[in-house]
């Protein structure tokens, strides 16, 4: 009697341990039902929140802005080019020159000292470029760099989609478990007050006693795990959504339903952004190597100038009748003879590096190809093995409640039960990861296909 007393001791123990669990069940799946801190985050809302948070993206952006930016100093460079002067000069010994055999001197040498003291300066100029070969191909390899932030910019945010639906269905995936868990501790639960009733009875031997015992904490230790997974789990959403570590977040959807908005083999049609970056760069070297050809091309600019000039024996610059005014217009040719072969050097280069964009691409899009096919197969294998899946767990489920009823009325050993059990338990197991190994494999089709 002493013995039962202390195994009935231990037993209350374990149920109130089980009763912990399943409270911590509830408030980990139902806490945004009763508005207990948590945040509830749907699949879409959790894409949105990364494109919102995720610092990358903001930098990537950023960049775009920069390029963009570009074409505004493209534009500026066909702005006049205007500039003032200033200048303040002390002659503190002039200029003496020497005028031989002059006439005016009887063919004497004549030294003659040239200038004043002081000489100072103020000047206006300007220049506008007029012709410019080499402004066409820049503003269109600008153009193309923009083109090409874009697009690394709409391929970074078709990555951060696809983490992050991973990660979520990860974090459902391990929170469903946590569900199943909880499942097999309250089966192992009921299993011991059955248990117990008929070993009071003395018709259960008390080595099968210990077994429900055992079961009940092998269960208990099951769930513990499942909890532990599911936390690091929805740690890892945290981050790839870039939301705080602290910040509670409740998962909104199910694997069942996510399952049933992508059911059937997926037929979508999309562009990889990997070939769009090739191909931008292979226009960016087609571009610079045609701009080479400018190289030895003329440049044609206007300027102006207009000075006063103020030549005095002091330095006022207000004295009158000092300063005398100069201007002038022209038209500049600047025409290039000979660059040291360096325009048919560069030419020859960026053909060359067209010719690896062409290789790269075609490459890409075999392996883009193959994905593409692995991507299908995985995914119609998956299919097969969650329609398997499906009809095991419902066969499992049938045959356990046959068989509780057949151990409830005595006619079923608990070895027995048992074993069913453990087929139910694999069974439900076993179609959980058939569902998230579908979702799994139809994500990285559309991720292989290019689907945004």
């Amino acid at each position: 009697m002493r013995v039962y007393s202390i195994k009935k001791q231990k037993y209350k123990r374990q149920n109130m341990r089980s009763i912990y669990a399943k409270f911590l069940l509830l408030f980990l799946f139902f806490g945004h039902s009763f508005g207990l801190f948590a945040q509830g985050v749907s699949l879409k809302e959790a894409v949105q929140m990364a494109i919102e948070n995720r610092w990358e993206l903001k930098n990537q952006q950023l960049q775009l802005q920069l390029s963009q930016g570009e074409n505004d100093k493209l534009r500026a460079k066909w702005l006049p080019q205007v500039n003032a002067s200033a200048d303040a000069r002390w002659n503190t010994q002039l200029q003496t020159s020497v005028f031989k055999n002059a006439p005016f001197a009887n063919g004497q040498d004549v030294k003659l000292v040239l200038g004043v003291p002081f000489n100072n300066t103020l000047g206006l100029s300007a220049e506008q470029k007029i012709v410019d070969a080499t402004a066409k191909y820049d503003r269109q390899i600008n153009q193309a760099n923009v083109e090409s932030q874009q697009i690394a910019l709409n391929k970074l945010k078709l990555d951060i989609k696809f983490v992050v639906i991973e990660a979520y269905y990860a974090a459902l995936f391990q929170a469903e478990k946590m569900q199943f868990a909880q499942k097999t501790l309250q089966r192992a639960g009921n299993n011991l007050e059955v248990g117990k009733t008929k070993f009071e009875q003395g018709v259960l031997l008390k080595n099968d006693f210990d077994r429900l015992l055992l079961d009940e904490n092998l269960a208990k230790s099951s769930l513990a795990n499942a909890e532990q997974a599911y936390i690091l789990s929805s740690k890892n959403l945290k981050y790839v959504i870039g939301e705080k570590a602290e910040q509670p977040l409740v998962l909104v959807e199910t694997l069942e339903n996510l399952f049933e908005s992508v059911q059937g083999n997926p037929n979508v049609e999309g562009q990889r952004f990997e070939i769009l970056q090739e191909q931008n760069a292979l226009k960016i070297n087609e571009l610079t190597g045609q701009k080479q050809q400018t190289r030895l091309a003329p440049i044609i600019s206007a300027y102006g100038n207009y000075t006063v000039l103020q030549l005095n024996d002091k330095f006022n610059p207000f004295s009158a009748g000092t300063w005398f005014p100069f201007n002038y217009d022209g038209v500049k040719l600047n025409v290039p003879v000979f660059d040291g072969k360096q325009t048919k050097l560069f030419k020859n280069d960026y053909a060359i590096r067209t010719q690896i964009n062409k290789n790269t691409i075609e490459k890409l899009k075999a392996d883009i190809d193959y994905e593409i096919q692995s991507a299908i197969t995985s995914l119609n294998q998956e299919k097969m093995n969650l329609t398997d899946a499906k009809a095991n767990l419902a066969l499992a489920q049938q045959i356990l409640q046959t068989d509780q009823l057949r151990y409830e009325k005595g006619t079923l050993l608990s070895s027995d039960l048992k074993n069913t059990e453990y087929s139910l338990q694999t069974a439900e197991n076993n179609y959980l990861t058939s569902v998230y190994n579908f979702l799994v494999a139809t994500v990285r089709y559309q991720k292989a296909v290019g689907e945004e």
